[in-house]
């Protein structure tokens, strides 16, 4: 019987993980993929309207369409792929600490409740701030303790889901001409190599893009600018 090389016969260690472990690329597919079930659900009882007239469901759903073939295809293409990074423990660590600010936040609205801070609900006012300062320390850390940053875990989910409440809170109430840009300058500060100048250019257009695709030519009911008391567009 012929000797056994031990070495050629073992598979690599990435091999050896890949088999054992989720990769970030899959964990994140999935998760888009299951983001994308909760927002078509929450939008199931919009109605959809019909050819020429257009409901309101129809983008939420189209738009929860669109991310769960993104994820999937995430997932299909990862299963292919040689190499990726398994996951850590750090990369839980922006969903530990939002979940933090949001009980900090619940127990102190309940102690709170019928005051108002800032003309807002004592816990989504202090939620608030609690993710602000939060944001503004990782843009301030990224400068001076880049690796500790770049380890955390937290800049990226933070400042995307940031953009995201950020475009929730103003959309309605100030319109989608500072909405968007707001969602857009946040979101890029989840990168420490966005440049600012195109950063700038990507938030005009894809702000002239949006009211032009959601106000014009999909008429849905978005305001596009709004100065209280003064101006209504």
């Amino acid at each position: 019987m012929p000797p056994v090389n031990l070495i050629e016969a073992a598979p690599p260690p990435a091999a050896r993980g890949r088999s054992r472990r989720f990769s970030r690329n899959t964990a994140s597919g999935l998760f888009l993929v299951g983001l994308a079930a909760l927002g078509g659900w929450a939008s199931s009882g919009l109605p959809l309207g019909r050819i020429g007239a257009i409901g309101p469901g129809v983008f939420p759903l189209g738009l929860a369409g669109l991310i769960a073939a993104i994820g999937a295809a995430i997932v299909a293409v990862d299963r292919f792929a040689k190499q990726d990074e398994a996951v850590e423990a750090a990369d839980f660590a922006a969903v530990l600490v939002v979940a933090g600010f949001a009980a900090i936040a619940a127990i102190t609205g309940r102690l709170l409740d019928g005051r108002e801070i800032f003309g807002l609900p004592p816990a989504v006012a202090l939620f608030a701030v609690l993710y602000g300062a939060a944001m503004t320390a990782l843009a301030l850390g990224g400068r001076r303790l880049p690796a500790f940053v770049a380890h955390s875990g937290l800049r990226g989910p933070f400042f995307v889901v940031g953009g995201l409440l950020a475009f929730a809170a103003t959309v309605g109430t100030v319109g989608l001409l500072v909405a968007g840009p707001l969602l857009a300058v946040i979101s890029g500060g989840a990168s420490r190599d966005t440049r600012p100048a195109e950063l700038l250019v990507f938030a005009a257009l894809i702000t002239a893009l949006s009211i032009g695709l959601f106000k014009y030519a999909l008429h849905l009911p978005l305001p596009v600018l709004i100065v209280p008391g003064l101006f209504y567009l």
